[in-house]
């Protein structure tokens, strides 16, 4: 019995200590499953669409609320935009996109319509961007800017006779250091800053001069700056219709009905096989009026 009686003790302990520990484990228990439970209550948090009225080619800007829908079947482009903006998608890259489409067909009104002519349908919409980030008066200096830096090169590398390419890269680089002088300039005249402009509003504005000195050659001095002088009207016309902000709050409200009103307006002007407005004062002799 002596022999067992350190083994007993051992045993006693632990089925004291086991005792002890199994009510621990319990009164843990019961408060694990005994929480306090708080109801809150479940908020629809309509989306924040952001839209800039002054340069939508910013990131940023003023806030306006649309409401949350319902997909119905025939809203669901406005479904997709809605989706879009509260996944995170920049909003003023979306309201760009379903302008660009809006633009595109007013030059198109303009040109077969009324008759006012340029290079294209995409030169004066990309154009209407730049003037959108630059500034009317800002995109027309750094437009005149780099034409009078090319017509300038131009007129030097004439002289050494050199290849075509080899001469318009080296217009190129009169063109780069004359912009980089004009953004210098410009930083401390706050009426022409584009001192923060990026680099595709130069790109395109070497593009459109690109397009003047191609058609010079091809064609004729006249015909250049026809195309020139309507390409900027036409950019001028788009950018007031892009920065017009019930016309942003349109297409981003109603993207279906612009889409039926981009694709009316298309089919009609498609089939127009009337006069230029233009040149009805140059053919009104030839014009029979209806008895």
């Amino acid at each position: 019995m002596k022999k067992f009686a350190p083994l007993l003790l051992l045993i006693i302990v632990l089925s004291l200590f086991c005792f002890l520990f199994r009510n621990k484990q319990v009164e843990a228990k019961t408060l694990l499953i005994t929480p306090t439970v708080e109801v809150t209550p479940t908020v629809t948090v309509s989306p924040q669409i952001i839209l800039i009225n002054n340069n939508i080619t910013e990131p940023e800007g003023k806030e306006i609320e649309v409401e949350k829908i319902k997909w119905r079947g025939i809203n669901t482009f406005k479904v997709a935009i809605n989706w879009a903006a509260r996944r995170g998608l920049s909003n003023n890259t979306l309201v760009l996109l379903l302008l660009l489409p809006l633009v595109a067909t007013l030059v198109s009104f303009l040109h077969y319509v009324v008759g006012l002519s340029g290079y294209g349908i995409f030169m004066p919409t990309m154009i209407a961007i730049v003037f959108l980030a630059t500034g009317i008066f800002g995109g027309l200096i750094l437009f005149v800017w780099i034409l009078l830096i090319s017509l300038f090169s131009n007129t030097l590398l004439n002289k050494f006779k050199l290849h075509f390419w080899p001469a318009r890269s080296i217009s190129l680089l009169f063109i780069s250091i004359g912009t980089f002088g004009l953004m210098v300039v410009s930083s401390f005249i706050k009426l022409i800053d584009i001192s923060k402009i990026s680099i595709f509003p130069i790109l395109f504005m070497i593009l459109l001069t690109e397009e003047f000195t191609r058609t010079q050659l091809v064609k004729s001095k006249k015909e250049a700056k026809k195309l020139t002088i309507g390409t900027i009207i036409l950019a001028i016309t788009g950018a007031g219709v892009m920065n017009f902000p019930l016309v942003q709050e349109y297409v981003l409200k109603y993207p279906d009905a612009m889409i039926v009103t981009v694709l009316v307006v298309n089919l009609l002007v498609g089939n127009y096989t009337g006069i230029r407005w233009s040149e009805i004062g140059r053919f009104k002799k030839a014009i029979r009026e209806k008895k």
